[in-house]
């Protein structure tokens, strides 16, 4: 989790453990920190950063018991545009709003 992701999610209401279990990969799958379907969202996310060439059908379909295919197409949408901000801010290291 980079830092202007960091500001955002505490915005968001998350806690400082879901923070650092976020930090943490077996940390994304405490079911008591996070639900079903944010654990699967956190699942397919990982993949899509890290391995999307490996995201196969089965993937999908798991998502597809938690999302529908628009919120699944946001969701896309949404994690590479995360990734090249992340990038940018990261490389950049502009300030940040508290």
């Amino acid at each position: 989790m980079t830092r202007s992701h960091t500001v955002s999610a505490r915005r968001r209401g998350y806690n400082d453990e879901q923070l650092a279990a976020l930090r943490e990969p077996a940390g994304r799958r405490d079911t008591n920190l996070f639900d079903p379907t944010e654990r699967a969202i956190l699942r397919f996310t990982d993949m899509l950063t890290s391995r999307p060439g490996n995201i196969d059908d089965a993937d999908l379909v798991a998502l597809r018991s938690h999302l529908d295919e628009e919120q699944i197409f946001e969701l896309v949408v949404a994690v590479a545009t995360a990734n090249w901000t992340n990038r940018v801010n990261d490389g950049l290291r502009p300030p940040l709003p508290g």
